[in-house]
């Protein structure tokens, strides 16, 4: 048997401590290169977003508040009024039927697309979209302008 060469079991701890690694600081470096753009990237795309939500189709909490869902249920009703009617010079009788008030028309014939400029009675007050009724009524696309 042979006898250990030190004092006690000092020659283990120093084992020990050459076990011990440092930590490498680079991965976490590169993460936050990664993570800050994207986060950026979400809060600007969220802020765009909640200018107009009806149109882009995003109508629920984080971005629309109470006069924006009643906003997208007019719409609704106005987008199911444009493709229920056949002949799209039909459709701005059928929308101001809706109780939505019909502020300018333009037919353009060739392709029979509708151009309408609407104003809705909202909680929080009248907000006016611009709709485009394509001549198959089934394209429906809105924007929010100013009255």
């Amino acid at each position: 048997m042979r006898a250990d060469a030190g004092f006690g079991n000092l020659e283990r701890v120093q084992r020990w401590a050459l076990v011990v690694r440092r930590a490498e600081r680079a991965r976490g470096r590169l993460r936050w290169w990664f993570a800050v753009p994207v986060v950026l990237l979400a809060a600007v795309a969220a802020l765009v977003v909640s200018t107009d939500p009806v149109g882009y189709g995003v109508p629920f909490w984080p971005f629309a508040n109470v006069a924006d869902l009643a906003e997208h249920r007019v719409m609704d009703a106005v987008t199911a009024a444009a493709r229920s009617q056949g002949d799209p010079a039909r459709v701005p009788g059928a929308v101001a039927a809706d109780g939505v008030e019909v502020l300018d028309t333009r037919l353009h014939p060739p392709g029979g697309d509708v151009w309408l400029r609407l104003r809705l009675d909202l909680p929080d007050g009248a907000r006016c979209r611009e709709v485009m009724v394509l001549g198959d009524g089934v394209q429906v696309s809105s924007r929010r302008v100013d009255c």
